[in-house]
């Protein structure tokens, strides 16, 4: 445990206090051994986390497992040490309260999947749970039930759907379970010892008499932390010893993320010609365009080096002066100021990607260029793809030499035009404040005499379709398909959707089909180098079918189901599925239920084949509950949007059959697995 120093003013005079701030990393294994109890007062917000973050800490602990990393960290938590009814210690949360919770849902989690593991009973301490909600009974019963103490009694499916609060945590704990019942017997104990021993986060414990409402006015005015990727760009400029502007410009063209790529050129290079400039012409960075004369003219229409270095550093002092006059001028007059802060951007879209991410992926497509035109034997990056992995991963590069350096950021440019021109974003639709991922059209429009680039939503397709399968599934806080699917659209110039489809599809079915002896590291690193990984024959993936996992069947399956089944559809102008979306599901439901209303049972070997599953979200799944499969039936129809089109598939076949047991399911599993099998260039 160490110490750190805050200073306080007292109100009274000029006298200052000095406050001890205790600082300790923590483990679960600490806590439990040192007797730790947490609480969460009142006045901090409820619990909020979607079932999607949940499930990505979750993946991101376990990919830490398997790449043996000695520790996964967490974050900072702070708080203040109170004391409970009976005079002991107990730490209440002031921040951090989020991941806490989440933390001791993924233990309780383990509790219920029954797991032989020390991390099962962390939940439970002196007959109560750990984590104290104040003035919240219900969500005390909740985990206590669950937790299995004496004194605490389940709320029951209704009381939790009515209680947002408790429906959250539900729905959390449902994700997880399945989760972890998904591993097999032995990776569910190692992860569970894994999260228990290895999993760390910082509590910095603040002295009861400090004046809190100081301490978060300080935390809010501290000013910014250095990003790592802010780390990383001076480590590799320092490398750069010519045109250092220029290569300072280009980077920060790419690392604004919260606006289409064409913008930030325009902010960052507001002199080049834009009237005569196609988003085409940004494919890849033309100095002509940026930083030369232009050709016989006496006007220049870029800026030179040295102009470029004197914008970049005057670019801070200028913000204020152009925010304070940003009021009275129009868009045009903004759009072509001779300053930028990019920081202070519209929100025009989201990316489904860190910028850290991003510098990933350019790498390892550099690395895949470098191994395939120099024939070197160049490598992919050695840590696993992930964005806390940046500066470990970029060691290499910035030991390189300048001229290295300068490859990958022009790289790293014709990286972000073929991100924001093919990748899908989070956009808002026009009528509501609902976010979709959308691809969009460019185009350009002539304004007071200015020409400028433009992007209108496009129609909804199977590019959109099948990342959103990617986006939602598999490895999500690496989306190794991101790194062959940009490399080839570079490297063969494709302009056309179908081309791009195509190129997608190829890359999605040979990742999924993946051999044994590849991982998704190795296989989509082959693909960016465009050779073809080792995949398994399409028999395995019958074998795998044909057993009755239940809850363990992966979910990616379900969603690229969907996409093969969206394809295929041939009433496309009905309400319900013009509404349908592939969104982020990660609930598996038995469509005939595991407890029926009525008590009607099914043999295990049907109830839990893919036949009778579907994917849903944990609200859509409680929705169904464990009502008889026509009552759901029902429920499906009414809804506005199709929940899932397998269960489209499913009731359909069900109101043909005016049943659904057995020979129903065996039916619509041999179904679903032909369109899956015709997908993949198979006949079955």
């Amino acid at each position: 445990m160490g110490n750190v120093f805050t200073d306080e003013a007292n109100t009274k005079g000029n006298q200052v206090t000095q406050h001890h701030v205790e600082t300790q990393v923590l483990t679960l294994n600490y806590i439990q051994t040192n007797e730790y109890q947490f609480s969460i007062p009142s006045y901090q917000r409820p619990y909020v986390w979607p079932d999607e973050a949940v499930l990505k800490l979750f993946k991101d602990i376990n990919d830490a497992r398997v790449a043996d990393e000695p520790n996964y960290f967490i974050g900072t938590v702070l708080t203040s040490i109170e004391q409970d009814e009976e005079g002991n210690g107990i730490y209440e949360l002031i921040d951090g309260q989020q991941r806490t919770t989440t933390l001791m849902l993924i233990a309780l989690a383990f509790k219920m999947a029954k797991v032989d593991s020390a991390i099962a009973d962390i939940a439970a301490f002196n007959k109560q749970p750990r984590l104290q909600f104040t003035i919240r009974d219900q969500v005390q019963h909740l985990l206590g039930s669950l937790a299995r103490l004496d004194d605490y009694v389940f709320p029951g499916l209704e009381a939790i759907g009515d209680n947002p609060y408790l429906k959250r945590i539900y729905a959390a704990l449902q994700v997880l379970e399945q989760q972890v019942k998904a591993l097999k017997h032995e990776d569910r104990i190692l992860l569970g010892d894994y999260i228990f021993n290895h999993v760390q986060w910082v509590n910095n414990i603040v002295p009861k008499q400090m004046d809190l409402n100081r301490l978060f006015a300080t935390m809010n005015t501290a000013g910014i932390q250095l990003e790592q990727a802010d780390i990383l760009k001076s480590k590799l400029l320092k490398q750069v010893s010519t045109d250092k502007p220029l290569f300072d410009a280009m980077w920060l063209a790419c690392e604004h993320m919260e606006n289409y790529f064409e913008r930030n050129v325009r902010k960052v290079f507001p002199k080049a010609p834009w009237n005569g400039i196609k988003s085409e012409h940004l494919a890849c960075f033309d100095e002509a365009l940026f930083v030369k004369n232009a050709g016989s003219t006496a006007q220049k229409v870029g800026l030179t080096i040295m102009q470029l270095a004197e914008q970049l550093n005057a670019s801070a002092a200028d913000t204020d002066k152009n925010n304070d006059a940003s009021a009275s001028s129009d868009n045009d007059n903004e759009q072509d100021s001779g300053t930028y802060d990019l920081e202070k951007e519209t929100v025009y879209c989201r990316p489904i990607i860190s910028f850290p991410l991003l510098l990933i992926h350019a790498y390892r497509i550099y690395l895949a260029n470098r191994a395939v035109e120099l024939g070197d034997g160049t490598d992919d990056v050695i840590p696993r793809v992930h964005a806390d992995k940046l500066l470990e991963t970029f060691e290499p590069l910035t030991k390189a030499s300048e001229e290295e350096v300068k490859e990958f950021i022009k790289t790293l440019w014709q990286v972000r035009y073929q991100f924001d021109r093919w990748v899908v974003k989070w956009v808002e639709r026009d009528d509501s404040d609902d976010e979709q991922l959308r691809l969009t059209y460019v185009t350009r429009s002539e304004s007071s005499g200015k020409w400028y680039i433009n992007r209108t939503q496009k129609e909804l397709n199977e590019l959109v379709m099948l990342q959103s399968v990617r986006n939602f599934t598999g490895e999500r806080s690496a989306q190794y398909w991101l790194t062959p699917f940009i490399a080839s659209l570079i490297k063969d110039n494709i302009t056309e959707d179908a081309q791009a489809i195509a190129l997608l599809e190829k890359i999605d079915n040979d990742l999924s089909m993946a051999d044994e002896s590849e991982t998704q590291k190795t296989a989509s690193f082959k693909q960016a180098k465009q050779y073809q990984p080792a995949v398994s024959s399409w028999q395995v993936n019958v074998d795998y079918f044909a057993q009755a996992r239940g809850t363990s069947f992966e979910h990616y399956w379900f969603q690229k189901l969907e996409y093969v089944l969206w394809k295929q559809e041939t009433d496309r102008q009905l309400e319900q599925f013009k509404k349908y979306r592939i969104t982020a599901k990660n609930s598996v439901e038995h469509v005939y239920p595991q407890h029926e209303e009525h008590q009607n049972m099914l043999e295990r070997d049907f109830l839990d084949a893919f036949g009778n599953l579907v994917l849903l979200s944990p609200g859509e799944n409680s929705s169904y509950s464990n009502q008889a499969v026509k009552k759901k039936l029902v429920d499906f129809e009414a809804k506005p949007q199709y929940d899932s089109l397998k269960l489209k598939a499913m009731f359909k076949l069900l109101k043909e059959q005016n049943d659904w047991r057995e020979a129903e399911i065996k039916q619509h599993q041999k179904e679903m697995l032909s369109a899956l099998a015709t997908h993949y260039g198979n006949k079955e």
